[in-house]
């Protein structure tokens, strides 16, 4: 029992560093002062597919706020606390215990139901990220000017779609490499 609390810390802070790793050195900035594409989302969706929703959501919040913090872009840390926090949550719920429980068949095969489970629960992971962040700048962007909070937003959704769906692609291949490996028996 005691081994197994040890393994589930270690692999969260792993997990968190590793968010932190692919956030903070994938940054290219984009239109809105501070923001920046990344490929942190991956490492959230992977995270989330092998910890479960509590370590996507750990991994996911603090992993991501953290490279935020790193990168001086202080005023976006709230948000992506939530947002990526949520996005780990989600996935790792709609993911993680059929992986778990069913493993992923035939890897690859877009006709298997594990396989669409789990392109589903990444699509939805990167639609949170997009609306979460369209939402939290929107807000924060407006408190500042009522117009510019809107169309500062609307001007970071194609980066934001790319982000997310690279990151969804990426997470995919990369839980299809890891899952026939059987890397799952030493995670959980």
């Amino acid at each position: 029992m005691k081994n197994d609390s040890v393994r589930k810390l270690a692999m969260n802070g792993l997990m968190i560093a590793l968010v932190f790793l692919a956030t903070y050195f994938t940054r290219i900035p984009t239109f809105l002062p501070g923001g920046y594409f990344n490929l942190g989302d991956s490492i959230i969706m992977l995270a989330s597919a092998f910890l479960g929703p509590v370590g996507g959501l750990i991994a996911g919040g603090i992993g991501s706020a953290f490279a935020d913090l790193a990168a001086g872009a202080f005023i976006f840390a709230p948000i992506t606390l939530v947002v990526k926090g949520i996005e780990g949550l989600v996935v790792g719920l709609l993911a993680a215990n059929y992986i778990k429980s069913n493993g992923l068949k035939q890897p690859g095969t877009g006709s298997n139901p594990a396989n669409l489970n789990l392109i589903l629960a990444l699509a939805v992971g990167a639609i949170i990220m997009v609306a979460g962040y369209f939402s939290g700048e929107a807000f924060i962007l407006s408190l500042f000017d009522k117009a510019f909070g809107i169309v500062a937003a609307a001007g970071e959704l194609v980066a934001n779609l790319i982000q997310g769906g690279l990151s969804a692609i990426l997470a995919y291949f990369l839980i299809i490499v890891l899952s026939r490996m059987g890397v799952q028996k030493y995670i959980s």
